[in-house]
């Protein structure tokens, strides 16, 4: 599952909508991924493996720094 949740809590288009409790609300957003995931589990029968507590892996995008360096 990939989920692009660009700037929690900030920034972006200037159309964008974000608000304070964005950063809560991400974690809430993966936690309840994996809630049903587990669920799905037991019905289906079929393992899903985790490596850590909510997300397997992470990816801080940087493609919109610039500057003068």
């Amino acid at each position: 599952v990939d989920i692009d949740w660009e700037y929690p809590v900030c920034c972006g288009l200037p159309e964008n909508t974000y608000r304070p409790e964005d950063r809560r609300n991400c974690t809430l957003l993966f936690e309840e991924l994996r809630r049903q995931l587990d669920k799905l589990e037991v019905s289906t029968g079929k393992r899903y493996l985790l490596t850590a507590a909510i997300l397997d892996w992470i990816n801080v995008m940087c493609y919109d720094f610039y500057g003068a360096w």
